[in-house]
């Protein structure tokens, strides 16, 4: 998700992978992969790591168009009954 809603690391993670060699196979906010063998580990933990918990939230409340913190704070439900 996050390295689909941030630019620069989306051109960062697309260069890595082009280096594996393997064909990088992508959805909206998805990997795709035929087998557990395809997956490059060390680039999805150095994609994860390059984003902070905080950015990361800060990505997902700006996709939502509201900060769910500030629902909370405030007592309204998020979910849809």
């Amino acid at each position: 998700m996050t390295v689909y809603g941030c630019p620069e690391l989306e051109r960062w993670f697309k260069a890595e992978y082009a280096k594996s060699g393997k064909k990088l196979n992508v959805g909206k906010c998805c990997l795709r992969f035929r087998s557990l063998d395809e997956i490059p580990l060390e680039l999805i933990a150095k994609a994860i790591a390059r984003v902070s918990m905080e950015q990361y939230i800060a990505t997902c409340d700006s996709v939502r168009g509201k900060s769910l913190r500030a629902a909370r704070a405030k007592g309204k439900s998020t979910s849809k009954s």
